[in-house]
């Protein structure tokens, strides 16, 4: 497909140059990938606010709930979670792996409620919508609650149950 070159030295030449025009190319379309996953891994990180908490939404912080009860602890767990999730609802399906890798820590004890199926726990908790998470210290004191739509808005309800239980007096 090249025209005939009149000595091998201008021939290697042109070959040369074609691999080198490829290879440009070729680094071109990898350059570009790159930026568009640093876009990806940005926009990531700007959702990294924390789940809003409205505080005359869901149970009262501070304040036992009876219903916490049902999120069965085992010996090692340091706080409850529970999760409120409706079936028809297209972002708890989204953030269902994410609330898959929270319960698999052994120092959570970890409920889904379902909306249809635990329709008295929903209403006992004052929960306004789905996904919503409640973080309960183990004797089942509401520590932080919010909704949530990320792995790491999930995690921000964790670690403001964490810091609020450290800041809780202890009795005499």
């Amino acid at each position: 497909w090249l025209p005939r070159a009149h000595s091998g030295y201008e021939e290697g030449l042109t070959v040369g140059l074609s691999v080198s025009i490829a290879a440009a190319g070729a680094l071109a379309l990898a350059v570009l990938a790159l930026a568009r996953e640093v876009g990806v891994l940005r926009l990531g990180m700007s959702t990294g606010t924390g789940a809003l908490e409205i505080p005359h939404e869901g149970p009262e912080l501070g304040r036992s709930q009876p219903w916490a009860q049902a999120v069965l602890a085992s010996p090692r767990a340091l706080l409850r979670l529970a999760i409120f999730s409706s079936e028809g609802c297209q972002l708890c399906r989204q953030v269902t792996p994410a609330v898959e890798h929270v319960a698999a820590d052994p120092v959570l004890a970890v409920r889904v409620f379902d909306e249809v199926a635990d329709v008295e726990t929903w209403r006992a908790a004052e929960v306004p919508g789905s996904p919503y998470a409640v973080a309960l210290s183990l004797d089942g004191v509401a520590l932080a609650k919010g909704s949530f739509n990320s792995l790491s808005q999930l995690e921000s309800i964790l670690g403001t149950a964490r810091r609020r239980e450290q800041e809780i007096p202890l009795a005499a």
